[in-house]
């Protein structure tokens, strides 16, 4: 056999392997995340129109066909309450989910997680119910100068735990970062690259604070260690990008 014929023959072996191996990775169904939950790398929940296939309408309905606007690689959220709260089709357990978020004028709204159908003990209704990380306008919105402590501004655990009053959130128009750390009974929230929550949502400290608020007619809450996500339609304009999420 002379050369050039061997050289042939390995060329031709070489393109089959890799033309089998990309059929392999193309069938692989990248929406379970198991190849990142492997490397535990960074996966994307929205970066591009495409990944909106990871999300859903709480409606029982696929992603919002109306209310949630897509463009230039932002996912945004118009006003009007057309759209209804969005949740990832996935149930997720420790975890970090990090995006940016730029706020308008008056903006009242919030990143859920740890979301489950959860019945409310006064009503009887089930509703979704989770922790959420507080987004809405510092600077303007009056709604947050009734809340004790600041429990209802920006990065607060919603109702139960305030920023750090040195948070740093940028001015309307602009974005800012967020990030969400569970591990365990730890929970983190993170703004603008400092974290500003730390809680132990084992702790008795922690339990008292949720029966102090409207969280204590839903028997389950604080009790999940693990949920979807959920971005919230609250009536108010919200700008997403680069929605990433990493299992730990």
């Amino acid at each position: 056999m002379n050369l050039i014929y061997k050289f042939f023959l390995i060329g031709i072996i070489g393109f089959f392997s890799m033309q089998i191996n990309a059929t392999d990775i193309s069938n692989h169904d990248v929406g379970d995340n198991e190849i990142f939950k492997k490397s535990g790398s960074w996966f994307s929940l929205f970066k591009t129109a495409k990944d909106t296939v990871h999300w859903t309408s709480v409606r029982d309905t696929p992603f919002p066909n109306e209310g949630w606007q897509i463009k230039r690689k932002e996912l945004i959220l118009l006003s009007g309450r057309k759209g209804g709260d969005i949740i990832t089709k996935r149930k997720y357990a420790d975890f970090e989910l990090k995006l940016e978020f730029k706020m308008t004028r008056l903006v009242n709204s919030g990143v859920k997680y740890f979301v489950h159908q959860m019945k409310n003990n006064e009503n009887e209704r089930i509703e979704w119910i989770g922790f959420e990380y507080q987004i809405i306008d510092d600077f303007h919105q009056n709604e947050i100068q009734g809340f004790d402590d600041d429990k209802g501004s920006t990065a607060a655990l919603y109702l139960l735990y305030a920023p750090d009053k040195n948070k740093k959130l940028k001015p309307l128009g602009t974005w800012n970062s967020l990030r969400i750390r569970v591990q365990g009974n730890k929970v983190e929230h993170w703004l603008n690259g400092e974290r500003v929550v730390s809680v132990d949502v084992d702790s008795q400290e922690f339990k008292n604070r949720v029966q102090g608020t409207k969280f204590k007619k839903y028997g389950d809450f604080g009790k999940k260690r693990d949920g979807h996500i959920l971005l919230q339609d609250h009536g108010d304009q919200v700008h997403y990008r680069n929605i990433m999420i990493k299992e730990l």
